[in-house]
């Protein structure tokens, strides 16, 4: 059934956490060739079998394979093998198109977060004892560039998830600007004992490693506040029935922000559930075009109910598929204000294959694909395209290095104007 298909996709930039087993072959070089053929052979048949275009969007496949089997063949460090790998499906140019390799020994640490702020993209959190604090930089620092690649918005996470898992690096070169003058640093990374494999599913788990979240956050992910009159959510993925939850807790709010910043994405089924907390009949918020069907997502009313209450969606340039449509689909409906940077542009719906290769011991890997686009009802998609917010709230270097958050207090002002409107207003 189609309904049964959707249900097991997934709306995130990345899914897929490791499977426990093996780390990846550090054996002959001969096993670590024929290891890595097996996965560049096994990541291209999971592909042309699932990926939502069967043309594969115009990319020779075959040769594509092919090509990554010589690189293959040509080096002897495993990370440049997997890399092969990395650059054959990068080829198809997919949001949520990726290999994720075995996992393995090295897991370096560089201890900073980082993520585009309108055209630049800067440092938003570091960890005080940590490389990238011990080599001079600063909250609200501006990187322009990692290891000679340019650390915009098309290639930034990549590069990060490139340095976890593809080919990790003990030593990272950044390119910063401090006072607007160019300066090159090199980090030397921690290299912490590495973690018991997660267990398959735990997504939101994978994420936050290639962000080094799980290092520099000690906040609660999901908060709910209240700030007299007008609620405050935060739900930094739409992962489990905890954004459903946050919600119950700010049910007698009058106005509310739903914080979707850093949002990377989650699963169709909750995403459901969330937006129908905001209307008063079924509503639908997109339609999923797979291979030769399509099928709607719908919004289905849940209580307590919000469909009257005025809403800021607060969105930046982590914020991504799951989370993208649904600041789209609040923008379509006319139920609130979308307020902060560009999302991302990642707006598909996913299906992650876990695959291994051998029995005891047994590798895992893992592919990821998008598997249908999201078309919504105005006949837009928004991958490689994002969405752009009703009004703009970009945060500056200086409020990054001060802790502030301009845009919650846009959002908050917005709010307070609906709730108690200038005299002059009601007239």
């Amino acid at each position: 059934m189609i309904r049964s298909a959707i249900r097991r996709t997934l709306c995130t930039i990345l899914v897929a956490a490791l499977l426990p087993g093996a780390a990846s072959a550090q054996g002959s070089l001969k096993g670590n060739r024929d290891l890595a053929r097996m996965i560049a052979r096994g990541v291209a048949e999971v592909l042309q079998k699932h990926f939502y275009d069967p043309q594969m969007k115009g990319v020779d496949w075959k040769k594509a394979l092919a090509d990554a089997e010589s690189k293959i063949n040509a080096t002897d460090r495993v990370g440049e093998m997997y890399g092969a790998i990395d650059e054959m499906v990068l080829q198809l140019d997919d949001s949520h198109t990726r290999f994720i390799p075995p996992e393995q020994t090295r897991q370096p640490k560089f201890g900073f977060q980082l993520k585009p702020f309108g055209n630049a993209t800067r440092i938003y959190k570091i960890q005080e004892t940590g490389p990238a604090a011990q080599a001079g930089l600063k909250l609200g620092d501006t990187i322009v560039g990692i290891d000679g690649v340019p650390a915009d918005r098309k290639h930034y996470f990549h590069t990060l998830i490139y340095y976890r898992f593809i080919q990790p690096e003990e030593v990272m070169v950044v390119d910063v600007l401090v006072d607007g003058i160019p300066k090159r640093l090199t980090l030397q990374a921690e290299l912490p004992t590495r973690l018991a494999a997660v267990e398959a599913g735990d997504h939101a788990y994978f994420l936050d490693r290639v962000r080094e979240a799980e290092i520099l956050s000690k906040e609660t992910p999901f908060q709910s506040e209240r700030y007299g009159d007008v609620g405050y959510v935060r739900i930094p993925s739409f992962e489990t029935d905890r954004a459903e939850r946050a919600l119950w807790k700010v049910k007698d709010a009058r106005a509310l922000v739903v914080d979707l910043r850093g949002n990377l994405g989650g699963s169709t089924e909750v995403l459901e559930r969330f937006a129908g907390y905001f209307h008063k009949d079924n509503t639908e918020i997109m339609k999923a075009a797979f291979r030769g069907k399509s099928e709607s997502v719908i919004a289905k009313p849940h209580t307590p109910s919000f469909w009257d209450v005025p809403l800021v969606v607060l969105v930046d340039s982590e914020s991504a598929s799951a989370s993208e449509i649904f600041a789209r689909h609040i923008q379509l409906t006319g139920r609130g204000m979308v307020i902060g940077d560009k999302t991302m542009g990642a707006v598909s719906v996913a299906q992650y294959f876990p695959q291994t290769i051998g029995i005891n011991p047994f590798v895992p890997y893992g592919v990821e694909t998008t598997v249908a686009r999201a078309i919504f009802p105005d006949n837009q998609d928004l991958e490689k395209v994002g969405v752009t917010p009703d009004k703009m709230c970009i945060p500056s270097a200086y409020a990054l290095a001060q802790k502030k958050d301009p845009c919650l207090d846009m959002a908050m002002t917005t709010l307070k104007e609906k709730l108690n409107p200038p005299a002059a207003a009601q007239k």
